[in-house]
């Protein structure tokens, strides 16, 4: 797997436009922490939710536009 750091600039504009969908990479072992962090600041988040056949997990919760975002951790295939 590659490098999946970065970084995310995201700029206010006021007009109007559709909600989107948008998902981030995180890791395995942080999906359960951002989770309690988002619950901890009031958003409502469902999830983590498994999904088999990606195999990930992803917690789903909305910004304050309507956008829908996506927490996503792949789970690593056992060999």
């Amino acid at each position: 797997m590659g490098d999946t750091s970065g970084m995310i600039v995201l700029q206010e504009d006021c007009g109007t436009w559709p909600a989107q969908h948008l998902a981030f990479m995180v890791g395995e072992s942080e999906i359960e922490q951002a989770a309690q962090q988002l619950r901890n600041n009031g958003v409502v988040v469902e999830g983590p939710i498994l999904h088999d056949w990606i195999p990930a997990r992803s917690v789903y919760f909305e910004d304050p536009d309507g956008h829908a975002l996506e927490l996503c951790a792949v789970i690593p295939e056992a060999v």
